[in-house]
């Protein structure tokens, strides 16, 4: 018989980035997936048919600013080195569990386009990209403070 141990499938750093990838990921297909069914709650799904070029506009750039959002929360919890390759992790999961819920709900008939994976993968990516220049800002301003503190201090 075989005993798993807490350890066995994954040690605890990689099970840490895992649970930061998943939660990117689950904020940038969940920030969307939430605000497409509460358009179709209040306003109903006739305007999916009726206006279909500005709910396709809408869906794409609420995929694009969850990607924003779940690229940015990524992007503060690894380390600097990592932050492009986390943030395509956590929007090629977000795809996934696009691909999975919406398989779930809707069936076979809804199969995701290249756009919405362009949208989480691009969001994602321009999300660790500007948190990436928060941080540099952030070290910059306390190295300049750092050096100020110096001066006065052998003055």
């Amino acid at each position: 018989m075989i005993h798993f141990t807490r350890d066995y499938f994954m040690s605890d750093p990689k099970k840490q980035l895992f649970q930061i990838y998943f939660a990117g990921a689950s904020l940038s297909f969940g920030f969307p997936f939430f605000i497409v069914e509460l358009i179709s709650l209040i306003i109903g799904e006739e305007f999916f048919n009726e206006y279909s070029v500005i709910f396709g506009f809408i869906y794409i750039t609420l995929h694009l600013i969850g990607g924003l959002f779940g690229g940015a929360l990524v992007a503060r919890r690894v380390e600097k080195a990592d932050i492009l390759r986390a943030a395509a992790t956590s929007g090629l999961l977000a795809y996934l569990l696009h691909q999975i819920i919406y398989y779930l709900f809707y069936g076979v008939s809804v199969v995701g386009d290249t756009y919405t994976l362009f949208a989480l993968l691009g969001g994602s990516m321009v999300g660790a990209l500007y948190m990436r220049q928060k941080r540099i800002k952030i070290i910059e301003e306390e190295n300049v403070e750092e050096e100020k503190e110096e001066e006065d201090l052998s003055s």
